[in-house]
């Protein structure tokens, strides 16, 4: 691993260590990264692993409790020391809906804010098949996780495997799509194109991005930059939105084939898609052995971040369309509604924050 970087990869529970683990090895070159679970066998030969609540739990996980997972973070934050030395972005991938990945994630997030290391979280949501509990519990676990970190990107298992049906193949296709996401801020700094991001232009976007969505897309042939923003257009991991784009990262990846018209046209065609209100930032990728004769386009959208003075407002709004307007609800005061608990440990039940009233956790409007 490359102990110089400012960047790290945190695979946190059983399937975020999994997922961690795997883009690692799609990465194919050294990354910083680490595992935690409150579960032993989650550890990886020749991979770092952090066992959580080890004498709490004794390595046996934490059986789907997320207050036994927070109290196993809690114990086990100082193990985190060493594999923070000269980190400014950490990049966490974990799973809501069980215990771990939920409640422990949220206590290393916090953690890693008060280090100074801006935070970045990729959790997955559970499988439709899995049941409203389960899935009831990965919402209220969303919330807590947004406002703690400085940005957080949530995709359900089953839009990340699209079609496929075979198992096998359908983890694959979800560990290769996340991994396409992840492994961008570290390819935008190990292989920089023609147009670069420093690490700290990296860091910035990331700490004031806010809730986000992604979707990569693999191009080739003559219209390959238009196909490119065709595909990103219509792909359904951008399709679910809550609130205007406000900011926008977009990585290309090629070879030394890339053309400059093929940038520009990728370039105008994600802001038309997506926001021309929005801030943007466009790096390129120059990985020759990997990309040549193809395009890999990776899309970040958030929901919050900084807003750029283009007085074209309705592009602001994925597709060119304003949502209704709705009024304002005076009780929702502070990051998510906490209102005066906003500085108070939440009182969490179930995956959900009981200090949030129920009308703001069930999404529930009031006309007031």
């Amino acid at each position: 691993m490359n102990a110089n970087s400012p960047l790290l990869l945190v695979g946190v529970g059983g399937a975020g260590s999994a997922i961690a683990h795997g883009v690692s090895r799609a990465f194919g070159e050294s990354m910083r990264y680490v595992l935690a679970d409150t579960d032993a066998s989650s550890s990886r030969p020749g991979a770092p692993f952090i066992l959580l609540g080890g004498d709490r739990l004794s390595g046996h996980g934490s059986g789907g409790d997320v207050v036994q997972a927070r109290l196993a973070a809690e114990d086990s934050l100082k193990s985190f020391e060493s594999a923070l030395e000269g980190v400014r972005l950490a990049v966490i991938v974990t799973s809501l809906g069980g215990g771990t990945g939920g409640g422990a994630t949220l206590e290393i997030v916090k953690h890693f804010d008060k280090r100074g290391v801006a935070t970045i979280v990729f959790a997955t949501l559970p499988f439709a098949f899995e049941g409203d509990e389960r899935i009831r519990r990965a919402r209220g676990l969303q919330s807590m996780i947004s406002e703690a970190s400085n940005s957080a990107v949530y995709v359900s298992l089953d839009k990340l495997i699209g079609d496929v049906d075979q198992m096998d193949l359908a983890m694959r296709r979800a560990v290769d799509t996340l991994a396409s996401a992840v492994t961008l801020f570290w390819r935008i700094l190990a292989k920089p194109g023609y147009i670069r991001l420093d690490p700290e232009r990296v860091r910035k976007i990331v700490a004031k991005a806010g809730r986000g969505r992604f979707a990569t897309v693999n191009v080739q042939g003559p219209n390959r930059s238009a196909d490119a923003v065709d595909a990103l257009a219509r792909s359904p991991l951008l399709a679910a939105a809550t609130g205007p784009v406000r900011s926008i990262l977009c990585g290309i990846l090629a070879g030394e084939d890339l053309r400059l018209s093929e940038v520009g046209c990728i370039a105008e065609g994600v802001r038309d898609a997506f926001g021309r209100r929005a801030s943007f930032d466009l790096a390129t990728v120059n990985d020759e052995e990997t990309f040549t004769g193809r395009i890999s386009v990776v899309v970040l959208l958030f929901e919050s971040g900084e807003e750029s003075d283009d007085a074209d407002d309705e592009k602001a709004y994925p597709g060119g369309k304003r949502p209704s307007k709705r009024t304002k609800n005076p009780l929702a005061q502070g990051p998510q509604g906490r209102g005066r608990f906003n500085n108070v440990e939440p009182t969490v039940w179930n995956g959900e924050d009981l200090d949030v009233p129920a009308f703001i956790r069930r999404n529930i409007t009031l006309d007031v």
